[in-house]
């Protein structure tokens, strides 16, 4: 897995019924497609299972369905209970083990969730090999540089983005992706529901994306529901930050701008 990871978007929607009905037919889509075996990692979108806040114990067991289809899922971001209150939350399966990798820390004024949600904390990225270094950012809030800048810092070489965006804002998302792929030198992961409805009406339109280092290598995984597969390859970071002092000055000259930033997302 080392130099080469092999990885799975997972480009979905939800049934609005329950997250059980959303989940089966994921499950139905997943089933259907006979080349996973060679996936390291699947990715999936924001609030794919339902618009209503989960328990936290229910998106576990989601998590725990879906590790037979691969070593290590993202299972995206839902809205869930935490401790009497909602969150924006995203969980991993990690070899079968549950945990938590992420939270909202910028709930999206423009669609209410400010009044929804509470803002959530800071979490470090996910070690998935002796290379791979995942770290994921919660829709709007890569809109905020500051939280991959930070994830970067301590060590992310992906950036994972599970979204829930518009069609009317399709392009300002990708163009956001890429300047984060090559300001911070990673790859980019951009994964987006299909066919969800906001509250104004607008549709998700999936367009789900992978930026590579300096974008050298854009790919969109199209409007329909799929699962997106490919490889994303050691080199291009290592020879991009070779070639660019962007990694190294972050690191090296400006993370220390960084540690007040975590202690304060954390401890929030």
């Amino acid at each position: 897995m080392t130099n080469e990871l092999t990885i799975g978007i997972v480009q979905v929607g939800r049934r609005d019924d329950s997250w059980r009905d959303s989940l089966d037919m994921i499950l139905s889509l997943l089933d259907s497609i006979r080349d996973l075996s060679g996936v390291d990692v699947l990715f999936f979108p924001e609030n794919w299972l339902s618009r209503k806040p989960m328990f936290l114990e229910d998106y576990y067991y989601v998590g725990d369905i879906l590790s037979r289809y691969a070593p290590i899922v993202f299972v995206g971001l839902s809205y869930v209970w935490v401790e009497r209150k909602v969150l924006s939350l995203g969980i991993a399966s990690l070899n079968g083990k549950q945990r938590v990798v992420c939270e909202k820390i910028f709930p999206s004024r423009a669609v209410g969730e400010r009044d929804l949600i509470v803002s959530g904390k800071y979490h470090p990225p996910i070690q998935i090999d002796g290379f791979w270094k995942v770290g994921c950012v919660a829709c709007v809030d890569i809109f905020y540089p500051e939280t991959s800048r930070l994830l970067v810092v301590d060590g992310a070489n992906i950036i994972y983005n599970p979204a829930s965006i518009p069609l009317d804002r399709i392009d300002l998302w990708h163009s956001v992706l890429k300047t984060r792929a090559s300001e911070n030198i990673v790859y980019a992961i951009g994964v987006n529901g299909v066919g969800n409805v906001y509250p104004d009406g607008r549709l998700t339109p999936g367009q789900s994306i992978i930026i590579s280092p300096g974008s050298k290598k854009v790919e969109v995984a199209g409007s329909s529901s799929t699962v997106y597969i490919t490889s994303l390859d050691k080199s291009e970071i290592l020879e991009q930050r070779r070639r660019w002092a962007f990694y190294d000055d972050l690191v090296n000259k400006l993370s220390h701008i960084y540690r007040d930033l975590r202690d304060t997302l954390i401890n929030e």
